[in-house]
C-alpha cells in the first residue's frame, strides 16, 4: 500500500508490502524490513528498522501524527495514495483559508512588503503581505473568518 508523509516542509512516498509474514516499508525508495510492537497499555511503541531500534509514543490528532522519543517531538501528516492524487488535482483549486491576525486596522499608513494578515490554510499560516505603499481604506474581513482564495480582504489607497 503506497503513502505520502509529510514531516516539516518534506513529503516522502512511503509504501508497506507484507511477504511471507515479514513487514517491509519503502521510504523514498530504500527499502528497510520492519517490526512494530504497541506497549500494552500505554501509547507507546517499539519499533525495529533494519535492527534498529526506535520507542516512540504516538498521539493522534484531528490529520496528524504527533510522534515523541529519544530522536525528538515531530508532527507527521499521512495520506494514502487516493488522497495524495485528489489533493494534487485540486492543488489549484479555490482553498479556504482562516484570518488568524490582523496586523493593520483602518487608517493605518502602510509601506510596500508590510504584513497586513496572518492566513492559514491547510495548517500552514502565511503572511498576507502588501503589494504596495498607502493607507488601508477598508477591511473586508475580520480574524475568525474563512475566506476564499481571491477573496478581496483589504483596501489600500
Amino acid at each position: 500500500m503506497r503513502y505520502y508523509a509529510r514531516l516539516e516542509e518534506t513529503e516522502y512516498e512511503c509504501t508497506l508490502e507484507e511477504e511471507d509474514g515479514v513487514t517491509f516499508v519503502t521510504i523514498e525508495g530504500k527499502r528497510y524490513r520492519a517490526d512494530l510492537n504497541h506497549i500494552a497499555r500505554t501509547q507507546a511503541f517499539s519499533l525495529l528498522l533494519d535492527g534498529a531500534s526506535f520507542e516512540f509514543t504516538v498521539n493522534e490528532q484531528e490529520e496528524d501524527i504527533e510522534l515523541s522519543g529519544g530522536a525528538g517531538h515531530f508532527h507527521i501528516s499521512v495520506e494514502d495514495a487516493r488522497t495524495h492524487a485528489a489533493r494534487a488535482k485540486t492543488a489549484g483549486a479555490r482553498m479556504p483559508g482562516i484570518v488568524r491576525e490582523l496586523k493593520v486596522a483602518v487608517g493605518d499608513n502602510i509601506e510596500k512588503g508590510e504584513p497586513l494578515l496572518i492566513l492559514e490554510a491547510m495548517k500552514m499560516q502565511n503572511d498576507i503581505r502588501s503589494d504596495r505603499a498607502g493607507v488601508i481604506k477598508a477591511l473586508h474581513i475580520a480574524a475568525g473568518d474563512t475566506v476564499d482564495k481571491g477573496a478581496k480582504l483589504v483596501d489600500i489607497e
